[in-house]
Parts: C-alpha cells; sequence; structure tokens
C-alpha cells in the first residue's frame, strides 16, 4: 500500500518524494511562534527599579520646567530618562538576541543526520527528509525518527521511557513490531518502515496536546528567582541605607554646590527647590540599587 519496497525502500526520486509529503505530511513540528522583540521591550519596562526611576525623572522634569524654565530646566528630567530608556532597549535586545541564537541552536540540535535505503542503496539524509515508505537501519543509540514496524531485526530492543514513563527495555520482533517517534535503541540492530512522520505520529500528537505554554515555571527558574529576589532585597537595604545618609547629609547643609555654596540652606530654599533637590538624592539611591541588581 505504500509503494515501497522492504530491501531497495522507496525509489528515491524528487516526484515520489515529493507526492509522499503531500500525501503523509513532512517529518517536522509545528514551530512554536517566537516571542517578538516589543513582548521583550514590555518585560524589561515592568522591572521595579525602572519605574521607580521613570516616575524620578518625571518629577524632575516637571520641578525643573517650573523652576528654571523650559530651557534650562529640562536637563536632569531628560538624561535621568534617556538612561531608562537606553536600559530597556538594551535589556530588550539582549533577550531577544538570546532568544532567537536559542532557538537556532535547539533546530541544528534537532536536525539529525540518518541513513535510509532509497533505490536500493543507503544513503544519509536529514530528519526532517524522512518520508512514509522509508526503510531505515537502526542500531545501538539511534533515536527512532519517526513511527513504523520493525521489518527484521536481531536481539532488538527499545527504550521508550520517553513515550510513557516506564524505563522497562521492551523488545521489538515480528509479534510486537510496532515502533514510535522519539524512542532511543537500546539493544540490538534492525531495519524499520516509516509508516507515519511529523505531527501523525505519537510524539507529534504528544507535542500538539503540550504546545500551549501553560505559564509554569521550571524548577530552576523557581531557583534563579529565589536568588534574583534575595540579590534584589540586599540592594533595596544597601539604597535605602544610602538614601538616609543622602538626605541627612543634604538637609544638614553637609552636601555642596559645584561653587562650594551649600545646597540646602534651613529658611532660605523654596519647596520646589527642597523638592527638587530630594528628587536628586531618591534618583542616586535608586541608580546605587539598579547598578547593584545589574
Amino acid at each position: 500500500m505504500l509503494k515501497t519496497d522492504i530491501d531497495k525502500g522507496i525509489s528515491g526520486e524528487e516526484s515520489d518524494i515529493d507526492a509522499r509529503k503531500n500525501a503523509f505530511g513532512a517529518n517536522t513540528y509545528p514551530r512554536k511562534k517566537g516571542r517578538s522583540f516589543l513582548a521583550f521591550v514590555w518585560d524589561a519596562c515592568k522591572d521595579l527599579t525602572l519605574i521607580i526611576l521613570m516616575v524620578a525623572a518625571a518629577v524632575s522634569l516637571a520641578l525643573g520646567i517650573y523652576t528654571e524654565g523650559i530651557k534650562e530646566g529640562w536637563y536632569d528630567g531628560a538624561s535621568i530618562g534617556f538612561a531608562v530608556l537606553l536600559v530597556i532597549f538594551v535589556t530588550a535586545t539582549s533577550d531577544y538576541k538570546q532568544s532567537l541564537q536559542f532557538q537556532n541552536l535547539n533546530e541544528e540540535k534537532q536536525n539529525i543526520q540518518l541513513e535510509v535505503v532509497r533505490g536500493g542503496r543507503r544513503i544519509k539524509v536529514s530528519i526532517f527528509d524522512l518520508v512514509v515508505g522509508d526503510v531505515v537501519p537502526l542500531k545501538i543509540g539511534d533515536q527512532v525518527p519517526a513511527d513504523g514496524v520493525l521489518i527484521s531485526g536481531h536481539s532488538f530492543s527499545i527504550d521508550e521511557s520517553s513515550m510513557t514513563g516506564e524505563s522497562k527495555i521492551v523488545n521489538k520482533d515480528q509479534k510486537s513490531p510496532f515502533m514510535m517517534s522519539g524512542c532511543k535503541v537500546a539493544d540490538g540492530y534492525g531495519t524499520m518502515l516509516v509508516t507515519a512522520v511529523g505531527i501523525n505520529t505519537e510524539w507529534g500528537l504528544l507535542m500538539a496536546s503540550i504546545s500551549e505554554d501553560s505559564g509554569e515555571e521550571t524548577p530552576l527558574q523557581v531557583r534563579l528567582n529565589g536568588v534574583a529576589t534575595f540579590i534584589g532585597i540586599i540592594g533595596l537595604s544597601v539604597a535605602v541605607a544610602v538614601l538616609v545618609v543622602l538626605l541627612a547629609r543634604y538637609f544638614t547643609g553637609h552636601t555642596y554646590n559645584p561653587d562650594g555654596s551649600p545646597q540646602y540652606v534651613k529658611g532660605k530654599m523654596g519647596v520646589g527647590e527642597t523638592i527638587r533637590g530630594v528628587v536628586k538624592i531618591f534618583t542616586v539611591a535608586v541608580g546605587f540599587q539598579f547598578s547593584h541588581d545589574c
């Protein structure tokens, strides 16, 4: 029915291979859509430290324009805002590139070269080019590239733990010839006839059923998040200490302008100038925490 020969395999002609792909599908799985660059930008924007810095930039910009006018008062707020935007886009770009590199490495890892019998000759093809009707020789350590049936073999056994979850080695013979994609050859050698590829295999159906991201974190992600939280707490504690010290120095007149005059003089400072000075100190403390977290 598959128009193949158990000894010589399929003819190997392009027209025959294309016809089989059209009829039975290709030995590939739907690629999960990667996250867009804007998604990484949004993730970077949700960082608490950056949110605080953006608020500080807005307050500094508003107070600067109010007290010094738009020509001189926009420098501090705009500088903070530009720095925040730069950090956001650098972080998003780095994470996006890493995501693309991971996808490419994963595809290369899956692109296994295997032997098939076509036209009576053994040739090497990519696992993605396998079609229904192919005759595939298998030996110890090989991965079963598609669903199929055992044609012949000697002491042939399969590790089906990846599909069934059971570590028991299953012997394959004419009484139990069926093999599933993704399993490993545990012992012996044999030859299989491919009967299903890609999403039509048992492995493909399993992948389709779990293709949606559940959003659950892996144990490694949980541990890494725990470490990140611990580092964040340390950074926050140090930042609070720095903020208290800087505020104390500011309101006691121990911080000075470039000309040597104190930045704060009790009874002589307007509300706007005082708030602006506090915002600058707050920005320094938050920036210290951000550099510590990085």
